[in-house]
């Protein structure tokens, strides 16, 4: 069981908060990071962040905020040897998690990433849908290939766009409850805080919009209360474990 099934199942936690936009400075970051760590499940770095501090810079966070978990997410999509190199890098910095690509198969790719992952004691976690249209024609249809990946691979949990609920809970009716599943794009994509956790995901995830708030923790807690008002007014339609 991945240390994400702690940070979310055990705890209890429904958010997590993405941080993509490199216009934030680490000092920033770091007071958002103090002022909401008792609220969310963990931290979702995006790749223009990465990209912008390096993942050198990025791990003085994982040092100031050791109780805290922090998911890479690099999306990876490459052959075994290149993705490996990279959760090397991700491992010797500290960070708890990275975020790989499914469609891209098992043999040659992900086996080898999944070995590296649970010897160095990584959560891997699979992207499994994503929010944008275009990817109704090209990952959506082949969910049933991707959900034999998943089989394959036994990530420690999955990523499914809160816009596509019917996937979300095609998911998790025919992967039961082994895998955390984390829904991006609520908020943004005309899709209510708690529509995906009741469609059977784990927890949301939530970016720009709390950190743009003048009071990031406040817009945190006000997503998590309509996460709540959702579900109980949903309760009977929920799936739940």
């Amino acid at each position: 069981m991945g240390l994400i099934h702690r940070a979310i199942r055990q705890r209890g936690r429904r958010v997590v908060l993405a941080i993509d936009n490199p216009r934030y400075g680490i000092g920033l970051i770091s007071d958002v990071i103090q002022e909401t760590r008792d609220v969310v499940a963990g931290f979702k770095l995006g790749v223009p962040l990465i990209a912008h501090y390096g993942l050198r810079s990025l791990s003085t966070l994982v040092k100031e905020f050791p109780d805290a978990y922090f998911l890479v997410d690099l999306k990876l999509a490459d052959i075994a040897d290149v993705m490996a190199m990279t959760v090397e890098e991700v491992h010797r910095y500290g960070f708890n998690g990275i975020v790989a690509h499914a469609f891209i198969g098992v043999e040659g790719a992900l086996d080898k990433l999944t070995k590296m992952c649970k010897e160095l004691g990584l959560d891997l976690i699979l992207q499994t849908s994503m929010t944008h249209s275009g990817s109704i024609l090209t990952i959506d249809k082949v969910l049933p290939e991707i959900k034999s990946i998943i089989n394959a691979v036994d990530p420690d949990g999955l990523i499914a766009a809160a816009n596509k609920p019917e996937i979300i809970k095609d998911l998790r009716t025919s992967l039961g409850w082994k895998y955390i599943i984390l829904s991006p794009g609520i908020m943004i994509k005309s899709v209510n805080p708690g529509e995906a956790i009741c469609a059977g995901a784990d927890a949301e995830i939530v970016g720009r919009l709390v950190l743009s708030a003048p009071n990031p923790k406040k817009a945190l807690l006000d997503v998590i209360s309509m996460q709540e008002e959702y579900l109980r007014e949903h309760d009977e339609s929920c799936l739940r474990p």
